[in-house]
Parts: structure tokens; sequence; C-alpha cells
């Protein structure tokens, strides 16, 4: 199941870069058009405790249509692609049908010409790990709950409690006054009421400069600043071995939500690189990359930046923890397998770390000497033949 799904995120990897690669033209209409006319006829199908993989190509095979499902879909849900379904269709739209399925699962359908789409709904998306059963009831109730004014000043956490009924729900806010909070609310009191919960989340966080998840029982809004801090200290597991650095950096995006933006010229710069992190953060995992290669990264207010050493624009490369060895340690009885740890200066004591530097110099000054050494000129007169025998 694991490789399948690893094909699966290729797969839909090498359809992007299809897409963005290829010339631009118009879609053809009439296969759109098609595809919304079989969306919106009558649709029979049962489907029984079926894994949503399988579910998926049901409906794709009965309703005769093309669907591409995103393998983050997998990667979000708590039991991925094995995470069973049951409901049953006569005589539905088959759109709706196919919301039935998604809706409870924080899923989305999109169509993009002849094809439909399946992708996390952003909210999902941005959880950044698999989420729990109850904050994906939780994403469906705010996605269908429409959200009222509440008497007297709009208050949103007050007026959301009310809109879902649960007055144990806690929407923490990070910008929760000044001007542009007030102005916030204020514009979305006047676009009240909203057919959904998670739009006027939406339309807040966006007058607010913020973005918004679910985590547990808590609606969370915060800058994107601060949630890409939160997705740095992500666990990811990463294995790359002398690939091409923008497709390292592809996975880490892929894997942690985060948008990473490179300097011009920096995958021609940096070529090949290996990374391998076994439940390392995202931040380790760049904080190793750094140290093979030279990388230096700073977080922004909407992504993180990648540039050279010495084109940085903020702190210099000096004022990070170096990484300065790594110790390969045999796994699993030592069966060819090994976990890579890496070694900072921080980890070792002040005595510890001059005796590395005195070592270092005394290397650096050998070769110097065995390398900048002038050769002997070769001798004007033959050499003496040996009387040995």
């Amino acid at each position: 199941m694991v490789a399948e799904l690893f094909m699966k995120r290729i797969a839909w990897s090498l359809l992007l870069l299809a897409l963005l690669a290829a010339p631009v033209r118009a879609a053809d209409p009439a296969a759109e058009i098609q595809l919304q006319r079989t969306l919106d006829a009558p649709f029979d199908l049962a489907l029984d405790k079926v894994e949503l993989a399988e579910a998926f190509k049901a409906i794709a095979a009965k309703a005769k249509i093309a669907m591409q499902v995103d393998p983050a879909c997998y990667d979000l849900l708590p039991y991925g692609a094995t995470t069973r379904v049951s409901a049953t269709f006569r005589q539905s739209k088959l759109r709706e049908a196919i919301e039935e399925v998604l809706l409870p699962l924080g899923l989305e359908q999109h169509v993009a010409g002849s094809t439909l789409m399946i992708r996390p709904s952003k909210p999902l998306a941005r959880t950044g790990r698999r989420a729990q059963w109850a904050e994906l009831e939780l994403l469906r109730v705010l996605r269908t709950t429409e959200l009222t004014a509440n008497e007297g000043d709009f208050d949103l956490t007050k007026a959301i409690s009310a809109a879902t009924e649960r007055p144990q729900l806690l929407v923490e806010i990070e910008r929760n006054a000044g001007p542009a909070h007030a102005a916030a609310l204020d514009q979305l009191k006047k676009q009240l009421p909203v057919s959904g919960i998670a739009r006027a989340l939406d339309t807040y966080a966006s007058l607010t400069n913020q973005t918004w998840f679910v985590e547990n029982n808590t609606i969370r809004i915060m800058t994107v600043r601060k949630w890409i801090e939160r997705q740095m200290a992500r666990p990811i597991d990463l294995k790359l071995t002398n690939v091409p650095l923008e497709r390292v950096v592809t996975d880490l995006s892929y894997s942690s939500g985060i948008r990473f933006v490179p300097e011009p010229g920096l995958y021609q710069s940096i070529r090949n690189v290996s990374v391998n992190s076994n439940n390392g953060t995202v931040l380790q995992t760049l904080e190793a990359l750094s140290g093979a290669t030279g990388l230096v990264f700073e977080t922004r207010d909407d992504s993180v930046l990648l540039v050279m050493a010495g084109r940085t624009p903020t702190a210099p490369a000096t004022s990070r923890d170096t990484i300065i060895g790594r110790i390969a340690v045999p796994v699993n009885g030592g069966a060819g397998t090994t976990l890579d740890i890496f070694v900072r200066e921080s980890d070792l004591s002040p005595e510890m770390n001059e005796l590395r530097k005195k070592k270092v110099a005394e290397a650096i000054e050998h070769l110097q000497k065995q390398w900048l050494t002038p050769t002997s000129q070769p001798s004007s007169q033959p050499a003496a033949a040996s009387n040995e025998k």
C-alpha cells in the first residue's frame, strides 16, 4: 500500500509538471460542458464499507468520468486510502453524491477541463498532519452551518459557538485587537448571514492577513508566518539520494504545505543532493541541507526564502549552529541500513570544539605541505646503474 501511494504521489507530481510545462492553449469547452452535464445527471450506486480509493474508482467507472485524486487526500485522513465509506445513491445528482462522500472527510471536488479533481479543503491541508475524526467532524460543521450576527457588539467566538451549539468550542485569534481586527469584524457583520462558518472564517482571515485551521476542539487563527513556524516543527519522513535540489524542495513543500521561494539560479548553483530524514522535523531537514550545501533559508511573512550563503538579506550564515560532522549508526542489526546523525558545534564542549579546530588546522597545514611544496627538478645526469642483480 505504501508503494502504491508513493507511485500515486509521483504520478500526481508528473501531472502537475506536465500541465505547467505544456503550451498554453484553450481548454476544450465541449469536454468540460459534457462533464458538467454528467455531474448533474441522476446517479445510482451503493457503497458498503468500501475503502476510499476503491470508492473513487467505482464512482468514476460507473459515471464514466475521468477522476484525479490528489495523494494528499490520503495523507491527511486518519486511515489514509484504507478509510472506509458507505453510501447509497438512488437517482441522486452525481455531483451531490460525490459531495456526500467528500464532505465528512474534509475533501473537495473541482472541475478542471474534462477531469474531476479531488483535493483536500484548504483548512484540512493547513492541519499539516493526519486529522482526527473529531477534527473532520468540526470541519464538516463549519462548512455546513450558517453564521448569523449575535446580539449587541459582534463577537466572532460567541457567534460561532452559538451557531454550532458548541459552548466549549474555542476560537483563538493571534491578532485579536487593533484597527484591522475591528474593521474585519465590522465588514464581516455586514455580510451576515453567511451560508457557511468556514466562508466567514476565510473572509475574516483574508481581511486581517491571517490563516485558520482546526486543532482538536479549537479553531486557530494566526499569521501565515506563525503557521509556517509551526509547520517547521512537523516531523517528516524523506529519503532521497543524489537527486536535484528542486526535487527535494518540492517534496518538502508537499510534505509540509510550506511555500518555498528559491532565489534565481539557486537550482543551477546547487546540483544533486541527498537527504535522509526519519521522523526529523522540517527545520532539522533544512538545517541538514544547509550544512551540506551552504544553503541559507529565511522565514518570510508568507513563505520560506532559499538563497546561497553570502547572499541572504538577513542574518549571515555564521549565526547558525553549524553542522560539523555526520555519524552513520547501523540499525536493524547492521544489515546495510544506517541512521545518519548530524553533529552540531553546540553538541561539543568548548574544550572539544577547540581541539576540533586545532585538528582541522593541522590537517589543512599537512595538505598544504603535500600539495603546495614544489617537486624536485629532474637531474641532468642519468641515474647511476645499480650493481645489484
